[in-house]
Parts: C-alpha cells; sequence; structure tokens
C-alpha cells in the first residue's frame, strides 16, 4: 500500500511539471510567434500604411478631414505598394498602357472579393501568391490618373518571402517546442523522482520511528504488567516480599517516562515547535554547575570527572538545551566507563568557532556502529542490561540540539582508548 501510494504522488508530481512546462513553452512560444509576426510584417505594412496617408492628404478618402476638392486626383503609389481601383459597380480600373494579356490576368487575379474589405492590413492568398491588404471609399468624382471615376482601393504589397520566412520559423517554434517537450518530459520524471526520494525517506523514518518506539513502550509496560499480575495472584504478600517486583516495576515506570519525554523532544523538533532561545553565557561558570553533581558520582564509581574551559567570551547558547546535551553525553560516558575512567571535558574558541569535547577512556565504539550513533533507538549493546541499555534516542536529541544551534557533532576514537564526542558550533 505504501508504495502505491507513493507512486501515485510521483505519477501527480509528474503530470504537474509536464502541465506546468507546456504552460511556461506555450506562452512564451506564443509571445515570440506574436512578436516575430509584427516585426515581420512591419515593412508592408508600413508601405499601406503611408499609401492610406498619401490618400488622405489628397482628400480623396471618404473619412479624409479635407474634402474640399471637387475631384482630387490620385497619387501615384510607392515603389513597395500596388494600388489598384474599381469604379462604383467594383470593377477593376486598369491603366490602357497595360498590354491586354496581363490586363485579363489582373481581373481575374484581382476581382473584387469580400476578403479584401479590412481598412487594416491582414494577409490575403490570391492565386497562389500571399499580400498584405488594406482597402479605402474614395469620395465622389475621385478620378485615376488616366481621368477614370473611381469609388473603391485596394492597397497590396506581396508577401511571399515575408511568408515563406514565417512558416520557415513556424517549424523551427514547433521542433524547439518539441524538443524541449521530450527535454521536459525527461526532467520532469528526474525531479519527481528526486522530490520524491526525501518523501519516501522521510516516510520510512516515520515508520520506523513508530514502530521502535512501539517496541521500546511495549517491553517496559509487558514487565509492569507482569509483575501487577504476579502480585495480585499472591494477595497475602507483604510489601518487604514484594519488595523486588515492585522495584522493578518502578525501575520500568522510569524508563518509561524517560523514552516518553525523549520522544516527545524528538516530535517537537521535527514540527518546529521548539524554539532556540541564546543568551549570553560565561562558559566556564556553565560548565562547572552541570558537572559538579557529576564529580561527586564519579568519586564514588571510582572514576574522574575533569573539566577544562579556555573560553574569555561569552558564548551565545541556549542554556536549557546544551545542559540537556552535555547531560546527556556524560551520562552516556559515565554510563559505559569503568571503574578508573576519566571522563573530559574541554571547551575553546578555535577558528571563530566553540568547540566543545566530552572524551572518555572507556570501552569505546566500533566502527560501523559510528555510522548509525545518532540514528534513532541504535544501541550498539543490544545484550546490555535495562538498567544502563538506555533507550537509544538520546544522542539522536544531542544531534539535534547541535543542528538547532547551527551546529555540528562528530564521533571518534579517544587515544589510547574511549570515544571523543567534539561539539562545533558559530560564534
Amino acid at each position: 500500500m505504501p508504495n502505491v501510494i507513493n507512486k501515485q504522488q510521483q505519477i501527480r508530481g509528474f503530470l504537474l511539471l509536464i502541465a506546468s512546462f507546456f504552460v511556461i513553452f506555450s506562452v512564451l512560444g506564443g509571445v515570440i510567434y506574436w512578436s516575430y509576426t509584427r516585426t515581420i510584417f512591419q515593412n508592408s505594412d508600413s508601405a499601406i500604411t503611408q499609401q492610406i496617408k498619401q490618400f488622405n492628404l489628397a482628400g480623396a478618402l471618404r473619412d479624409s478631414e479635407d474634402t474640399n476638392r471637387k475631384s482630387p486626383m490620385l497619387l501615384q503609389s510607392n515603389t513597395l505598394a500596388d494600388v489598384w481601383v474599381y469604379d462604383k459597380d467594383k470593377h477593376l480600373l486598369l491603366d490602357d498602357r497595360i498590354p491586354e494579356s496581363l490586363q485579363e490576368i489582373y481581373r481575374k487575379q484581382f476581382k473584387y472579393r469580400g476578403n479584401f474589405i479590412s481598412s487594416r492590413p491582414k494577409t490575403v492568398q490570391i492565386e497562389g501568391n500571399y499580400y498584405r491588404v488594406a482597402s479605402v471609399e474614395f469620395i465622389d468624382n475621385t478620378r485615376n490618373n488616366s481621368g477614370q471615376l473611381v469609388k473603391y482601393g485596394i492597397i497590396t504589397v506581396n508577401v511571399n518571402d515575408t511568408i515563406f520566412n514565417l512558416n520557415h520559423f513556424k517549424k523551427v517554434i514547433l521542433w524547439s517546442f518539441g524538443t524541449f517537450g521530450l527535454l521536459a518530459l525527461m526532467v520532469s520524471y528526474w525531479i519527481s523522482l528526486k522530490n520524491m526520494k526525501p518523501i519516501i525517506k522521510s516516510w520510512q523514518q516515520q515508520q520506523d520511528f513508530v514502530n521502535n518506539a512501539a517496541h521500546e513502550l511495549r517491553t517496559p509496560m509487558a514487565v509492569i504488567q507482569g509483575k501487577l499480575e504476579n502480585m495480585l495472584t499472591h494477595p497475602e504478600s507483604t510489601v518487604r516480599e514484594q519488595s523486588n517486583a515492585i522495584i522493578l516495576s518502578l525501575s520500568e515506570v522510569r524508563r518509561l517516562t524517560s523514552l516518553t519525554n525523549n520522544m516527545l523532544t524528538l516530535a517537537k523538533s521535527e514540527s518546529n515547535m521548539t524554539r532556540i532561545e541564546k543568551e549570553p553565557t560565561n562558559i566556564a561558570d556553565f560548565l562547572s554547575r552541570i558537572l559538579a553533581p557529576y564529580q561527586e558520582m564519579a568519586e564514588f564509581d571510582g572514576k574522574q570527572v575533569l573539566l577544562s574551559a579556555h573560553v574569555n567570551q561569552p558564548i551565545y547558547i541556549d542554556q536549557k538545551r546544551i545542559h540537556q546535551l552535555i547531560v546527556l553525553l556524560v551520562d552516556n560516558a559515565m554510563k559505559y566507563s569503568e571503574a578508573g575512567a576519566t571522563v573530559s571535558i574541554a571547551a575553546s574558541i578555535e577558528k571563530r568557532k566553540f568547540v566543545l569535547t566530552v572524551a572518555d577512556t572507556g570501552r569505546g565504539i566500533s566502527d560501523e556502529a559510528k555510522k548509525h550513533v545518532f540514528d534513532r533507538f541504535y544501541r550498539e549493546d543490544k545484550t546490555g542490561s535495562r538498567e544502563t541499555g538506555g533507550t537509544g534516542l538520546g544522542l539522536s536529541i544531542a544531534e539535534w540540539i547541535v543542528r538547532a544551534h547551527g551546529g555540528k557533532i562528530t564521533v571518534a576514537d579517544n587515544q589510547p582508548k574511549g570515544t571523543v564526542f567534539r561539539i562545533t558550533l558559530p560564534l
């Protein structure tokens, strides 16, 4: 089922990306084509517009401002545009100097058509040729250069070469669209896969967290349930007789409390519910207060806790969280160290960064365990006692605290034996 959901998510992401690329390419292609079309017809449209202006200046057009001339003569057309004039019956009027054979061709080719009628230039196909065309209407008594009365006019510019270039540009646009479409398909598929990886990883981490949490919670609850049921089967027993069961149950309750608190801390960290509130801190005094009880406990167990703090400036940290970090690391070092071991805590400034190290001379951590030591619920010694085995969440919380401060935590071997945790925080 999860695989099906992930596949559906990937498909939805893929289709969304494809749709986005399609819209972008369509809009971009449309804008480019529109801009190119306007530019490519600029010369021909300018010639048509210029010719209309000449007619207007001559007062020959029906909508001309100057219509005082009783019988205006049409001016010569410009070199780019051709002017075809028609009488009131829409018959083409041609100069007598044009050969009869050409006149028949022109009359057939430029027969007055409905698609000629346009006050603004437009593209019309005539007998296999392409023209930019605009129409005008003359005032009464307007005559052509031959003295013939004219009523309508068609201004044309041959744009065969322009249409050829435009069609070629269309092909370029389509080929580009197809090429970019294929690239978009591949890129969308790659992005959808890439985007799904952290989602799948996060989902897997969540599943692992839930499964591990359920396992960890189940064990102490089973122990407590078993001890309570056993005591119920012996109601005549005294507290003294059941002291071992009570002590073990209380131990499991404490373990359960610690586990739930740690899980809540991690849950809040992932949901950004926990804020880091930094304040200037005297590191030497801060560490001394935290380590004082551990130094007393260490003497009782035949161990040593040493502090070396060479920091002469205030360090901005969240005291509550860094206190939790140091307790986790020192408690971990004490837990896995034998009598005679030394736990050393050192603080210093290196390369404009605050560096804190917690080193012990205990049994150390294997190279394989170093890769997973910050993973949730990971314990190298899975056969250890429940009193010292921990929950496997302490170092995960430690890593989160360091990352929340913008720092980095690493683990390495201590010399000649033991483990060193090194925390680097920005100043």
